[in-house]
């Protein structure tokens, strides 16, 4: 009866407040987890959960995992999730320490992010094809589509390696429709014009000059 009298307040407290506190035992649980011999299935759940409420103290043994077989996507997907900016800085370090699939991973999840700071170093990447993912640094540049983004991938298109272009006109559609959401039609113009120039004869071409016909008829534009 005492075990029990002496579990009430703490379960009261815990009730009381709610998602915070199953939040921060829920964290607690899944780094412990990941600092185990739990299997790989176990391990990646962790990660997983750790996206939905991990906090900044999850993001330096979600980090360690980004290149480990198995897990580094499950890894990426945590640190994807976790608002705290110190996850974008710990994708941003891993760049120069990854390689093939792994680095093309976290370049995904900068744009996933749309990781602003992650812009210049995107930015030699999809101009390196000696690191082998400038296609995945400039769909990343597609996604965070702010001025210095968008300025690139128009430079990919008119003055680029001709393999870039395609997939330079589908980041750059991509960009012209966030930026037109967020109020800048002069930008997305830009970028649509660019892709109709770059590949007059494509099918990306005509989507583009869809786009901006799409454009002129909104008011006020």
């Amino acid at each position: 009866m005492k075990l029990i009298r002496s579990l009430i307040p703490a379960l009261l407290v815990a009730a009381l407040a709610g998602p915070v506190v199953a939040a921060v035992v829920s964290e607690s649980a899944a780094l412990a987890v990941l600092a185990s011999d739990a299997g790989l299935k176990e391990k990646a759940r962790a990660c997983q959960e750790l996206g939905d409420f991990g906090g900044p103290k999850s993001v330096a043994p979600l980090a360690a995992l980004l290149n480990t077989e198995h897990l580094a996507d499950y890894a990426r997907s945590g640190l994807e999730g976790i608002k705290d900016p110190s996850a974008g800085a710990a994708l941003r370090k891993a760049l120069p320490t990854l390689e093939g699939r792994y680095l093309a991973g976290v370049v995904n999840s900068l744009g996933v992010r749309r990781d602003t700071a992650a812009v210049s170093e995107l930015q030699k990447l999809a101009l390196d094809p000696k690191r082998g993912v400038a296609e995945e640094a400039i769909a990343s540049l597609g996604m965070i589509a702010n001025r210095d983004a968008t300025k690139t991938l128009q430079k990919v298109l008119s003055s680029g390696p001709a393999e870039l272009r395609v997939p330079a006109a589908h980041a750059a559609i991509m960009a012209s429709a966030l930026v037109a959401k967020e109020g800048n039609a002069s930008v997305a113009r830009e970028l649509l014009e660019s892709v109709a120039k770059a590949l007059p004869k494509s099918h990306l071409a005509k989507v583009a000059q869809e786009q901006i016909a799409a454009l002129k008829k909104k008011p006020g534009k």
